[in-house]
């Protein structure tokens, strides 16, 4: 009777861990290619800073739809479209995302979060270490 209630503990000890793991495993997952920190600026100057990080790499634009918040620029044949979302508590949710099946340049797409977040940076709209 004693083993028996000790397999128990036991096994509902590794039960607990198991999942504990498996909790901790969930926040590990990484934020997809091209997001960036939610924005807690105005709108107009979100949009405004999405559409200098893509001119910082010398993209040309076929669209910047402040309205719908759609910025698409191409730069040799690679496009990026970043799209601006309000979201329920005020803050503006900017992505950037590869368009199209050929990326001659696959780091186009990192340089440009990367001089979105350096512009929020030395505006000083994000605090510094999150990227």
């Amino acid at each position: 009777m004693a083993s028996a209630l000790v397999a128990m503990k036991r096994d509902a000890l590794v039960a607990s861990a198991v999942l504990l793991a498996l909790a901790g495993l969930a926040g590990c997952a990484s934020a997809p290619p091209g997001t960036v920190p939610d924005s807690h600026i105005s709108y107009d100057r979100t949009f405004d800073t999405a559409v200098g990080a893509m001119a910082d790499q010398k993209m040309a634009f076929s669209r910047q739809d402040r309205r719908n918040g759609v910025i698409v620029a191409e730069l040799k044949g690679d496009s990026i479209i970043a799209t601006l979302q309000v979201q329920y508590y005020g803050t503006i949710q900017v992505v950037f995302t590869p368009q199209g099946a050929a990326h001659a340049d696959a780091g186009l797409l990192k340089r440009v979060v990367d001089s979105y977040n350096l512009r929020m940076s030395q505006a000083k709209l994000l605090p510094s270490g999150l990227f």
